[in-house]
């Protein structure tokens, strides 16, 4: 048994389910609820999916490390004698 309510769809989307309706040659309704329990079903299916992050080596870095704050103080003041602002 189904509740009455009321839906707002956009007008493609309207379009959209009453043309695969009458293609298949069912009720609006009823495609409309077929649409909608599977959308629900692949709702879940993909946000079971990991995310992965793709790396890549970037070769040997160019500071020594570890790094100390004295060094890095150090590397910034050499680097405003060389180019003074």
């Amino acid at each position: 048994m189904g509740i009455r309510t009321t839906v707002v769809l956009d007008e493609d989307v309207l379009e959209r389910v009453r043309d695969r309706a009458k293609s298949e040659g069912v009720p609006f309704k009823t495609k409309l609820n077929d649409l909608v329990r599977e959308g629900l079903a692949n709702a879940s299916k993909a946000t079971s999916s990991k995310f992965v992050v793709k790396t890549f080596d970037m070769g040997e870095s160019a500071l020594p490390f570890p790094l100390k704050v004295s060094d890095l103080d150090a590397m910034e003041d050499d680097a405003r004698i060389r180019r003074p602002e």
